[in-house]
């Protein structure tokens, strides 16, 4: 899973295989160690929310997406999940949770995107 925080935005970005456990399993957690202290981001699903929300507390970005709609985008040619939360600032928090495509720039690309999804605007090469 990869996070991307821009301005008052956060996108989860998460391949097949975790797409896939986060449909049977109901939660996904990533970690990255600073030393004397680790900063965590988590998706879990709930029975009983609608859209998306997220939180910041002990080091750590918890998004929730409700149960339906995480299942229902699992299985389906859907991008992604969005939603809003407001805040304290009037500045609404943008919170996205999207299927991670292959990178068109090959350059730029990834050593190991065997579970990317295929990017949608490239179409299979024919035999």
């Amino acid at each position: 899973m990869k996070l991307r925080i821009k301005g008052n935005s956060i996108r989860l970005r998460l391949t097949r295989p975790e797409v896939a456990n986060m449909a049977s399993e109901g939660s996904l957690e990533s970690r990255t160690d600073f030393g004397p202290q680790t900063f965590h981001f988590a998706l879990i699903v709930r029975e009983n929310t609608s859209g998306l929300s997220a939180s910041f507390k002990h080091n750590t970005i918890l998004v929730t997406a409700s149960k339906a709609a995480l299942s229902n985008w699992a299985a389906s040619e859907e991008v992604g999940l969005y939603g809003e939360q407001a805040t304290p600032t009037g500045e609404p928090l943008a919170i996205a949770v999207e299927k991670d495509f292959r990178c068109l720039d090959r350059g730029r690309a990834e050593a190991n995107e065997a579970d990317a999804y295929p990017h949608p605007i490239v179409k299979p090469k024919k035999p």
